[in-house]
């Protein structure tokens, strides 16, 4: 799939459309989900009704990531450090490839499946990859699986390899028919209904752990309860990933109805704190949004450092009660998912208390003060806690 070489070069040899041009003419086999005609998202669906099946997981791990073909002996010249190098130039790349997909007339980007924006990005960054860094896309693949262990506790790489993923889903997003108007707003309004449960749910679970009436085990226990017993799926509606909710929001904000139920179902807060969170890593950047001209709760950059440090505080103050707890322990197999998610609760139901500022206000200020925040020590500093206990949280509760 590698397009001709050619001599060093700081500007990428195809465009977009050549690139998928290109593909299109090697007329290469169908992916197998596509003779079924399976979208990915629906493949998942069928797969969580096996999870337990050992023998159907094994085969959709084969089908899913297919053996590297890069060469295992180059593949030992690269370090981690190169590794990380590699990463942060793919997402340099990737962000062009988007850009410039974006900049497509809607008509000519309707013309694209997911499938084959997804191959002629991937053609495209490993041409810039090979060409300006001399190493083969393939052997970094191996070179990666050569060094998980390390990867995998490496905030750099987690933060390339995310951003990686969310810019690949807006570029096969953009290039998918937009569900109508009174669909996306039916789902919104679905959504809102659900956040504001969600949110009285956590300020009564938060006052009854500190006031002692539930202990921490307990807390998990209300708190899985109530996910599991949430409002169920609207009927005849697909789900919608951020991604897809986003580019609708795009498409018909100007609506005055799509704005409100917009806000009221959180998904801007939700995109802004992942983008914020990749932003204050080291070597991450603030993205643009038109996000930044909302307007919300003033505060100073040096309160949002204080309510951060407090959020780090209370989160560590709950994984270690969970630690201490004898019906929180590993045994139990917790589900990471829902014990981060309850300790995320009560830690920002903490700072609300405390400051009268909620998550939603707080990340908003965040956000608007991201370029600030990105140089201060003390902040940065507390979000890396803040995702190391998070990921402990995740490990105790994979029995690690």
């Amino acid at each position: 799939e590698k397009a001709e070489g050619g001599k060093k070069s700081k500007k990428r040899c195809l465009s977009f459309v050549e690139g998928a041009k290109k593909i299109e003419e090697l007329n290469l086999p169908k992916e197998p989900l596509e003779d079924f005609g399976l979208s990915e998202t629906a493949f998942q669906k069928i797969l969580m009704q096996y999870e337990e099946d050992e023998e159907v997981m094994n085969k959709a791990q084969e089908l899913m990531h297919p053996q590297g073909k890069g060469d295992p002996e180059r593949a030992k010249s690269i370090t981690v450090d190169k590794i990380i190098e590699i990463h942060q130039f793919m997402v340099v790349e990737m962000q062009k490839v988007l850009t410039e997909f974006l900049s497509l007339p809607q008509e000519s980007r309707r013309n694209y499946s997911s499938k084959a924006c997804e191959t002629t990005a991937e053609l495209l960054v490993s041409i810039a990859v090979e060409q300006q860094l001399s190493v083969h896309c393939e052997d970094v693949e191996q070179a990666v699986i050569r060094h998980e262990d390390v990867l995998q506790r490496n905030q750099e790489f987690a933060r390339c390899t995310e951003q990686l993923a969310n810019m690949m889903q807006h570029l096969t997003g953009a290039a998918q028919p937009r569900v109508d108007k009174a669909h996306f707003v039916l789902v919104l309004k679905h959504m809102a209904d659900s956040t504001q449960k969600a949110k009285v749910f956590a300020k009564k679970l938060y006052e009854d752990y500190r006031s002692k009436s539930c202990d921490i085990a307990q807390a998990y226990k209300r708190f899985e309860d109530f996910g599991e017993s949430g409002d169920p799926p609207l009927a005849g509606v697909e789900d919608m990933t951020p991604v897809e909710m986003q580019l609708c929001y795009d498409e018909y904000s100007t609506d005055p109805e799509v704005r409100t139920v917009w806000e009221a179902a959180g998904v801007e807060n939700n995109l802004m704190m992942s983008s914020m969170m990749q932003s204050l890593m080291p070597g991450g950047k603030t993205s643009a949004s038109s996000s930044e001209e909302r307007k919300g709760k003033k505060m100073k950059s040096s309160e949002i450092v204080e309510m951060q440090e407090l959020m780090v505080d209370e989160l560590k103050r709950t994984y270690e009660a969970t630690m201490k707890s004898p019906t929180a322990s590993p045994k139990t197999l917790w589900r990471s998912e829902v014990a981060m998610q309850m300790v995320q609760a009560l830690a920002s139901a903490a700072v609300e208390r405390r400051y009268g500022v909620t998550a939603e206000e707080m990340t908003m200020a965040g956000f608007q003060h991201a370029a600030i925040l990105q140089k201060n020590e003390r902040f940065v500093r507390a979000t890396e806690k803040q995702q190391d206990i998070l990921m402990s949280v995740a490990r105790m509760c994979q029995n690690e």
